[in-house]
């Protein structure tokens, strides 16, 4: 395996959808209690952090509105990220609206705003949402009581070495990305959901 097919998989196994998936996984079975409430949760987080999105990534990519999957290009990227900010907001409503735990509905409204900032900065930067979509959901884990510094750290090296190598991004914009992952997320959950 090569540098960079060795990257191209770890690109793919921890994309940023890969992971919110994993995660409200995580915090929704680990945190209710009611087992069906718990199931029309994960299908709410389902759908409007991964299914929606991904249909609307690949129809944007089927009308050649997008060049390929990642939106690479920083000028294709507000289209699929205004879609995202409605979505993750259509998400937090409907999580709120079904009394999911704190920070459940908290890391849905996280991926709103995280998304709307990535948004305003990509106007003038393009950075790396893959390592901000892997450091804000395991700043949640964390808050959720997974204290595993070294695999959470681990995690996010990876992720951002392999967009480097890939020439996806340059180091200061998946430092950023991990930084305001973080910052924003850990702001915002002890802010209003914790």
């Amino acid at each position: 395996m090569t540098r960079e097919s060795g990257a191209r998989l770890v690109s793919l196994g921890f994309n940023p959808m890969v992971v919110s998936f994993l995660v409200f996984t995580i915090l929704i079975f680990g945190a209710t209690e009611d087992a069906s409430n718990a199931w029309a949760l994960w299908v709410i987080c389902l759908l409007f952090s991964n299914l929606i999105p991904i249909a609307t990534v690949l129809f944007l990519k089927h009308r050649g509105i997008i060049s390929d999957l990642d939106a690479s290009l920083k000028e294709q990227r507000a289209l699929p990220l205004s879609l995202g900010v409605i979505y993750a907001g259509l998400g937090f409503l409907a999580l709120h609206y079904q009394e999911a735990p704190p920070l459940v509905q908290g890391l849905m409204f996280c991926y709103m705003t995280n998304t709307l900032v990535i948004l305003l900065i990509t106007h003038y930067w393009k950075i790396s949402i893959h390592v901000m979509g892997v450091a804000g959901p395991l700043t949640a884990l964390w808050l959720f009581g997974w204290h595993f510094p070294l695999l959470i750290l681990g995690v996010v090296i990876l992720v951002s070495g392999a967009r480097v190598v890939l020439r996806a991004h340059t180091i200061a914009q998946v430092v950023a990305g991990a930084f305001l992952g973080w910052l924003l997320t850990w702001g915002q959950l002890n802010l209003w959901f914790i």
